[in-house]
């Protein structure tokens, strides 16, 4: 098996009366869609991290359950067309190709957000939205309802004013940052009501598409970006994918930076920050690949070139 190539099964069997519906994720950076995704499906498949523009490609995320099966597209957050000189064309179109390709629009707003911060990305996004040649229903998610308690009444607010903005709104669901469980169940079982007579694009055990060595690289940079609270470079290098007796999977991977004082950070006093780093994303990469995990992190220092 090729550890780097995308998971790609063609022939597996198919349930009587399949249906499918591909849902397209659409938000601001950091409102809070991967973890949606993540537990929607009940699986690490979609990087977390506090700093934004942590997920930088289309990830395609799987939720099966009886003959039903949704295919989530999580996105990079929406960025308005006057910062993507700022970052990767790709990153900033990613989000409105996914929606070509989707049955339903999930568009998940930080309720936290849209009552401290600017709402320039939150305008841009209804802008584009209206703009849609083709009429697509949506569903209308305020995630983080946990972080605005007693504003209530402004959130409602906002619901009214942007199914006014896009009619295509079907539903509005409250989640929280903190809970898995507020919302989530009503969410999935609202998506798991839009399936249609179709046949599935993926076997009833698989999460998601992603190659297991993106995966494995997605959660390992996750424990970084909680360490690094300033965007250092650290380049991830795989060295070693070793396959053990009774299902026990070696990981080793080389982290390089530019120079030591970015590696003493990592490593930390007496090693405890690397230990720790390895103990959460060994931890989090064996529940994600549902196997025992060995995993080796060594921090270099990239050598100069004379």
């Amino acid at each position: 098996m090729n550890v780097r190539l995308p998971k790609v099964i063609r022939n597996f069997p198919q349930p009587e009366n399949s249906e499918v519906v591909k849902v397209a994720l659409i938000g601001s950076p950091n409102v809070g869609k991967s973890t949606i995704v993540n537990d929607l499906v009940k699986s690490v498949v979609s990087i977390v991290s506090v700093r934004p523009h942590t997920t930088r490609e289309r990830i395609k995320a799987v939720l099966t359950h009886e003959n039903k099966q949704v295919v989530f597209y999580d996105t990079p957050g929406v960025v308005p067309e006057k910062n993507i000189s700022r970052l990767n064309r790709e990153l900033v179109t990613s989000s409105w190709k996914a929606i070509e390709d989707a049955d339903h629009l999930l568009v998940v707003m930080d309720c936290n957000k849209l009552l401290e911060h600017s709402l320039a990305t939150e305008s841009y996004i209804f802008e584009r939205l209206a703009k849609l040649e083709r009429k697509i229903p949506a569903t209308l998610v305020f995630n983080k309802m946990d972080l605005v308690k007693g504003r209530d009444e402004k959130i409602q607010e906002f619901a009214a004013e942007y199914n006014q903005k896009f009619p295509n709104f079907v539903k509005t669901i409250y989640t929280c940052a903190q809970s898995s469980k507020v919302g989530i169940q009503e969410l999935r079982s609202h998506l798991l009501s839009l399936t249609a007579p179709g046949s599935w694009l993926y076997p009833a055990e698989q999460k998601s598409d992603q190659a297991d060595l993106s995966r494995v690289e997605d959660m390992i940079r996750s424990e970084l970006y909680a360490i690094l609270k300033v965007p250092y470079n650290v380049k991830q290098v795989n060295v070693g994918w070793t396959e053990l007796e009774d299902n026990v999977l070696r990981i080793d991977q080389n982290l390089v930076v530019d120079r030591p004082g970015l590696k003493k950070i990592i490593v930390g006093s007496n090693g405890s920050v690397i230990r720790d780093l390895t103990l959460n994303a060994r931890l989090n990469i064996g529940r994600a690949l549902q196997r025992r995990v060995m995993l080796n992190l060594q921090v270099k220092v990239k050598s100069k070139k004379v």
